[in-house]
């Protein structure tokens, strides 16, 4: 068990981390133009929650989100009287980069929200469009249908994905998964894939922390609060990851990992 101050601080850091850059890759595309397609900003999410890892796994176990903690606490992989430390490394981590990224885009926003209504800046951006940045809406992209049933299994499906794939890739049952130096990396892509796939539908939340406190920050820069916390907020990017992120668990602990136990067991045949 890691101590209540080594849990806090890399579960603190490391959710700083990936939103600082993650939701400032988002920022830069929607204000600037800066990146085209989810596959670039997944990229910067991918790499930058690897990054992360790296940094932060000495300290604590490296989940920065609070749909992981709770699996990990259902698996019996985390105490669950460590969970309030993590949560609330989580949560502060993610606020804080959500302030010093509002604190630098606040210029911009300002002068987007002084543009007249339905005119757009230079970089085709416009302060309902930016304020997205940190209130993740779906449907994201226009040509889609998606209700709060099609957002929760998006994003509940795709947490299911990577708890399978975050067990498979640490647990010693799979004799093939890849070594401590490397497995950071494999669970970034996973989380750049499943931005291209679900991001269009939902802007990819994945994370209760992730999602509500640049909502909050939302707030702050003059967005709406009936609108950024519409009623299927809550259902679409915390229930869902949540149960999402359980069902991979037990996925794990019941399926998987029985199958890869008994494979390892089994003796060679001449």
């Amino acid at each position: 068990m890691n101590s209540p101050a080594r849990a806090f601080a890399g579960e603190f850091l490391g959710t700083f981390l990936m939103c600082f850059f993650g939701i400032g890759a988002v920022a830069t595309a929607v204000m600037a133009g800066a990146h085209t397609g989810p596959f670039q900003v997944g990229m910067v999410w991918g790499l930058t929650i690897a990054i992360a890892i790296y940094v932060t796994r000495n300290l604590s176990c490296a989940h920065f989100n609070p749909a992981v903690s709770i699996a990990m606490c259902v698996a019996k992989r985390l105490p669950w009287k460590e969970l309030p430390i993590y949560l609330i490394g989580q949560c502060l981590g993610a606020f804080v980069a959500a302030f010093i990224l509002w604190l630098y885009f606040e210029p911009t926003l300002a002068t987007l929200a002084a543009l007249p209504a339905g005119e757009v800046s230079a970089k085709g951006a416009t302060w309902a469009a930016a304020i997205t940045v940190w209130a993740e809406p779906y449907p994201n992209n226009p040509g889609l249908t998606i209700g709060v049933l099609q957002g929760a299994l998006g994003e509940g499906i795709f947490l299911c994905i990577l708890l399978i794939v975050i067990f498979s890739m640490t647990e010693d049952a799979n004799v093939g998964k890849p070594g401590d130096v490397i497995f950071p990396l494999f669970i970034g892509l996973t989380i750049t894939m499943g931005i291209c796939v679900v991001g269009p539908m939902t802007d990819a939340g994945f994370n209760p922390a992730r999602d509500i406190m640049p909502r909050i920050m939302a707030c702050v820069a003059g967005g709406d609060p009936a609108q950024i916390f519409e009623p299927g907020v809550w259902v679409v990017y915390v229930v869902a990851p949540i149960v999402g992120g359980v069902v991979g668990a037990l996925l794990w602990m019941f399926w998987l990992e029985p199958l890869h136990a008994n494979k390892a067991e089994e003796a060679p045949t001449n």
